[in-house]
């Protein structure tokens, strides 16, 4: 798969997977290039086109109404003819996968990368290991482009995102465990005796980018109230924090608006607006909706 290219005036290009959960529009602004994931729903094969082919709150509603969502990764043969656009035109790349924790696509990457530096061996190709996803997936694009933007070189870029992609903290709760039952990610026995005490899960992403389980907590009003105290606990300077936070939802803008509120009561010196954003298809595939999840710069994670 090819995708045209508008070429930035770095001398190389910040490129990034779709699942950063982001608008078309906003890549654009940004100016980061995108390789889409796949999925399947109704026995139909798409790309993860960023709500363009299905939309977000219609892909949602086709799982509550019993629909199932499976992905696939970017392979190799795509990340070759991806990577090649740009190598072809002079430009070296860097690029941001997936957590490693989640899918294989960063090794499909890693090959692809391997392949085209023998043919184009005057360029240079970084393919990093995000160890996040989404919202916090975008925490790191959003620097890396912002470094591009101070004319940062390409090696100080992937050496920062190195040195800092545990330090950003992600969240999560869950009010409807059915799929992450679906995913493996939640025992059947576990989730099912879950959803009926009405549990909600509170989860991290650790520093090897896999989803943790770790408090299980009765009720969503009360789950959230864990999170502002993770937050409180783990955030740079606690509740005097003062630097960007995210919400990420599955289809429930209702409780991210309730969260947003709480942040702004308990963290009263959060850098510019809080922004919600909706997990796309490919990280909602494996959520389902009722996820709710913050996103802000902290300690450096855990096992």
């Amino acid at each position: 798969m090819k995708r045209e290219v508008c070429m930035t005036h770095a001398s190389y290009i910040i490129s990034a997977t779709s699942s950063v959960d982001i608008s078309e529009e906003l890549f654009e602004r940004l100016d980061v290039k995108w390789i889409p994931f796949h999925y399947q729903i109704d026995g139909r094969d798409y790309l993860d086109d960023l709500g363009e082919s299905i939309s977000l709150s219609d892909f949602y509603e086709k799982m509550i109404a019993g629909s199932y969502s499976t992905t696939s990764q970017i392979n190799v043969f795509e990340y070759l003819n991806y990577f090649e656009q740009f190598l072809e035109k002079g430009k070296d790349i860097i690029h941001l996968c997936l957590s490693s924790g989640i899918t294989g696509e960063y090794n499909n990457a890693l090959i692809a990368k391997e392949e085209l530096a023998e043919k184009y061996p005057e360029r240079k190709i970084y393919v990093l290991d995000s160890l996040n996803a989404s919202a916090a997936q975008l925490f790191l694009v959003k620097e890396m482009a912002k470094m591009r933007d101070q004319e940062k070189s390409i090696e100080e870029i992937n050496d920062w995102v190195i040195n800092n992609r545990d330090r950003v903290n992600g969240w999560f709760l869950s009010s409807d465990l059915t799929y992450y039952i679906r995913g493996g990610r939640i025992s059947k026995t576990k989730g099912t005796v879950g959803n009926a005490l009405n549990i909600c899960p509170v989860m991290e992403v650790n520093r090897f980018g896999e989803l943790i389980v770790r408090e299980r907590v009765r009720t969503k009003k009360r789950a959230i109230k864990v999170l502002l105290k993770k937050m409180v606990s783990f955030a740079d300077d606690g509740k005097d924090y003062d630097k960007e936070c995210l919400i990420i939802h599955s289809h429930d803008y209702e409780g991210a608006v309730a969260l947003k509120e709480k942040l702004l009561e308990n963290f009263p010196n959060i850098e510019n607006d809080i922004e919600i954003y909706q997990f796309g298809t490919i990280i909602g595939s494996h959520t389902g909706p009722g996820t709710l999840a913050v996103v802000f710069w902290g300690e450096e994670k855990g096992r």
